[in-house]
């Protein structure tokens, strides 16, 4: 039986996202993009891609800027929801905005990023400095990777479009993959289904992208 990493005050978080449909255009990308994939892990935090004709939405709520990167936030009934812009927030992806709002299935009624580019998304660490995000960005690449039936010729594909480096890409999902076995409680039913899914999880990426 999987752990919830977060409490129940996840609810609130879900109960935003979900009144945010209908009000404004949106992606949706971070953690419940993961758990729209997959249903396992809920997020503290919202992420969002959009376009600037939705941003006037946020304006009432007051608007910031993280220090050191280009990832707007605003907080509504005490819950965060972190903004991607295009062109203002592409220097700290792996690849523009305005792909990620191109790119995107839906999923009861939400636009949520195709999980292909969400696991990239997830293995670039844009909080990379926060060891509770790093945690929670391990559970659920790992828990996609495992249970998202992602397609890892169509993310090779991606990586060798935009030049992405070994190192922000097949290292950290191996390296994630180690990581995760000292959190599988919140990622498998139990240890052995774990390390199972991590062989053969490996041994797919190892495939696909020539490694030894």
């Amino acid at each position: 039986m999987r752990r919830q990493f977060y409490s129940e005050r996840a609810n609130a978080s879900f109960d935003l996202l979900h009144d945010l449909v209908g009000k404004i255009d949106f992606v949706l990308i971070g953690g419940w993009a993961v758990h729209s994939y997959i249903g396992l892990q809920r997020s503290m935090d919202i992420n969002i891609a959009i376009d600037y004709a939705s941003l006037d939405y946020f304006r009432a709520y007051g608007i910031e800027k993280y220090e050191n990167i280009n990832i707007n936030y605003s907080s509504i009934n005490n819950v965060t929801v972190d903004i991607f812009l295009p062109g203002f927030s592409d220097n700290d992806l792996p690849f523009q905005v305005n792909e990620i709002l191109a790119n995107y299935v839906k999923i009861e009624n939400i636009k949520v990023v195709r999980k292909e580019l969400l696991l990239l998304l997830k293995l670039w660490g844009y909080f990379g400095n926060n060891e509770t995000k790093i945690k929670k960005d391990i559970i659920d690449v790992v828990g996609l990777m495992f249970y998202g039936d992602i397609s890892m010729s169509d993310v090779k594909k991606l990586i060798k479009s935009h030049n992405l480096q070994k190192r922000r890409t097949t290292d950290v999902m191996l390296e994630y993959i180690d990581k995760g076995e000292i959190l599988a409680e919140f990622i498998s039913n139990d240890i052995e289904e774990y390390k199972i899914l991590a062989q053969k999880c490996k041994k797919d990426i190892q495939n696909t992208f020539h490694l030894k």
